[in-house]
């Protein structure tokens, strides 16, 4: 191991949430001090860090960020993104990372050593506020290295869980005397400051927050117009009607949805409400109990590390996350929810409020309909990834049943109460099936079978060598020998006590003690952690086997469509390459009756390559992208099965991924692929 000569630097930020203003800016300039100091530059100004969060991009000039990102997730895109350039590129011998919990509050200590270690090894320096770690130091003293680093990274990933736990107890709390616990105010109601006499002393803007002792904020009816509004819903709902009914009668009333004119984003693009009334909107409304004086807590269950249980926090089960390991929305069953007078008026009566509600399923039940998902990514493999491009939409399509037969539906025409855009629909097999015959065909483009599988080999060779690395039963040694010596450590401590007879010495002894107990535990963790054998080296392939697999799959592709079972690949081919499908819808016949049909479509990669952008024209104001200012954006010039594959999340574009970049060539094929329906039952396959 040695380091790279002094030439130039990058830097990498990272804030877990919005709320940390000042962070940012504090660890820029530390980092631009530490590089005067250190006669190593890198490029970037703070402006470009605004510039970054304002498009959401994650890499800029030497600049790496993630905003408002947990450090626990190991994928965030501008950390992947960080370590790539770093190890690749040999004109980088410094970065700068303020702390190294700003790498990461992992809960995979290994994995994040490893990244860390590899970083160094390369011959890169990593710089941080209070430490220097150089490849020539961690060659001479490694085990101290891999010893200090696991427990560091374990306090900073203990930090997490604890503010969970912290956090769930203090809203608790709190919503047992009907105070809020976040966030916005209901339609209709206002935050208001109180002070500790409970009175009312001002209202507060959304996001504004003002600390003062004894003063607390609570959720008070504060526009009567929409309070009457609310009321209303409520008087229609006893009346009989459906919350669809009741959401056209608002729209056709022209009054705004509670979320008119915000800017919200969905798939990694920012765009403005329609504010118009959706019946989930009215359903979450009449099911909202404040209207009626009550404040309710815990109706839905969040968080990555903690979230609310009967009475108080509880770890994350295997219902609370996704497939790939992320945490996901719930619904929290009754017996967890916690509700309090709200301390503001009734304006419903309590009563007949709760005889509107639907009845309550047991605890069992809930557990039950929350391991299911809503939504089933393998029965509409590309769900999310269909894009309606009528008339400038930009809508995501989403999957239903329709009838005997499975659709996808346009997003803006549900989301908008029906008023926006018009029923496009077509039917996910025809799709599937379509985009399933381009890939074939762009596979062709590409040189043919023979030729993608030898770029394949030489690349699954280059990173068989690359990822061959000498075990180190040393790490185990020296951890056992420091748990050796602190067993005799607390031997000889609990002799101590055993004999001490100054209370006072004894405190201290026993304090000593603890402190050793604690030691001993993390240690023990750590060797079991080292001595598992990892899965993934254990089942490494050779190259020549991972790139058959991966052949086998391509081979396989014209068979796809037609396997029922086949979805759940395909959905990870789509994620994987960064696929969109944008469709055109234009008006019809059908015999006599008008009918909405598809008109064209097209295979982009990546959703910046579509010809009409996400959301379209209710796209949010912003600056436009540009390549040249040095920022990245999520486009991918050809699929991965066409180029050489890669293990770097960062290298395709998954759900909602951002600013990836490639460095492979397009191998002559085109970004987007064309295709024109003349059938009645959806797309034939595509021809460019």
């Amino acid at each position: 191991m040695k380091s790279r000569p002094k030439n130039r630097a990058l830097m990498y930020e990272r804030r877990s949430d919005d709320g940390q203003e000042a962070s940012l800016k504090q660890q820029f300039d530390w980092a631009k001090a530490k590089s005067e100091s250190m006669g190593v530059p890198f490029r970037g100004t703070y402006a470009d860090i605004e510039q970054m969060q304002r498009k959401r991009l994650s890499h800029k000039h030497d600049i790496f960020l993630d905003d408002a990102i947990s450090g626990g997730d190991l994928t965030r895109p501008g950390f992947r993104q960080f370590l790539k350039e770093a190890i690749a590129d040999t004109s980088v011998s410094h970065v700068y990372v303020f702390k190294r919990d700003r790498l990461g509050r992992p809960q995979a200590l290994l994995e994040m050593m490893t990244l860390e270690q590899e970083l160094i090894a390369s011959g890169v320096t990593l710089v941080t506020h209070d430490k220097i770690y150089t490849p020539e130091d961690l060659k001479a003293n490694e085990m101290m290295y891999l010893i200090g680093g696991l427990v560091e990274y374990q306090e900073h990933g203990r930090f997490s869980p604890r503010l969970g736990d912290r956090i769930v107890f203090v809203q608790q709390s709190m919503a047992f005397r009907g105070l809020s616990t976040g966030g916005r105010a209901p339609y209709g109601f206002g935050r208001a400051l109180v002070g500790p006499d409970d009175a009312f002393v001002q209202w507060l803007e959304d996001g504004e927050n003002i600390r003062r002792a004894g003063h607390h904020v609570r959720f008070l009816p504060h526009d009567e117009e929409k309070i009457a509004v609310w009321c209303m819903m409520l008087e229609w709902r006893a009346a009989g009607e459906s919350y669809k009914r009741i959401a056209a009668r608002l729209n056709g009333m022209g009054v705004p949805s509670p979320d008119a004119g915000r800017v919200r984003r969905d798939h990694g693009s920012a765009h403005r409400v329609a504010g118009k009334w959706h019946p989930n909107t009215i359903r979450d409304l009449c099911s909202n109990p404040i209207i009626a004086g009550i404040k309710e807590y815990g109706r839905r269950s969040e968080g990555r590390y903690r979230r609310v249980g009967i009475g108080g926090p509880r770890e994350l089960e295997e219902q609370d996350l996704r497939p790939d390991g992320q945490p996901k929305l719930r619904e929290n069953p009754e017996e967890v929810r916690v509700r309090a007078a709200s301390g503001g008026d009734a304006k419903f009566d309590p009563d007949r409020w709760l005889a509107l509600q639907p009845p309550k399923l047991p605890l069992e039940e809930m557990r039950r309909r929350n391991g299911q998902k809503a939504t089933n990514p393998d029965r509409y493999p590309l769900s999310t990834r269909v894009v309606d491009l009528t008339a400038g939409c930009g809508s995501v399509m989403h999957g239903i049943p329709y009838g005997d037969k499975l659709k996808y539906v346009c997003g803006r025409y549900y989301n908008s109460g029906y008023t926006e855009c018009d029923h496009n629909t077509v039917e996910a097999a025809a799709v599937t099936a379509m985009l399933i015959d381009a890939l074939v065909e762009l596979i062709h483009k590409a040189g043919g079978r023979d030729a993608i599988r030898e770029r394949l080999l030489t690349k699954a060779r280059a990173e068989a060598e690359d990822d061959a690395a000498p075990e180190e039963p040393t790490v185990l040694r020296q951890l056992r020998k420091q748990l050796a010596a602190l067993e005799d450590d607390l031997a000889t401590a609990e002799r101590r006590m055993a004999t001490e007879k100054n209370d006072a010495r004894y405190a201290a002894i026993a304090k000593t003690f603890d402190s050793l107990v604690a030691d001993k535990e993390a240690v023990s963790r750590q060797i079991a952690e080292l001595a598992t054998p990892k899965p993934v080296a254990a089942a490494r392939a050779m190259p020549e086997e991972q790139v058959d697999a991966l052949m086998a799959t391509i081979d396989d592709l014209a068979a796809l469509a037609k396997d029922g079972k086949a979805n759940p690949k395909i959905r990870e081919l789509v994620l994987r390459l960064g696929i969109f499908v944008g469709l055109e819808f234009e008006e019809g016949l059908w015999g006599k009756r008008p009918v909405r049909r598809l008109r064209r479509g097209v295979i982009a990669f990546g959703h910046h390559n579509l010809p009409v952008p996400l959301h379209g024209h209710s796209r949010a104001e912003g600056p436009a992208d540009d390549a040249a200012d040095g920022g990245t954006n999520d486009t991918h010039s050809a699929p991965a099965c066409c180029r050489a594959p890669s293990v770097d999340p960062g290298s395709s574009a998954g759900e909602g991924a951002g600013n990836d970049r490639t460095e492979e060539s397009n191998s002559g094929l085109e970004q987007t692929h064309q295709g024109t329906n003349v059938g009645a039952t959806g797309l034939e396959p595509a021809t460019s």
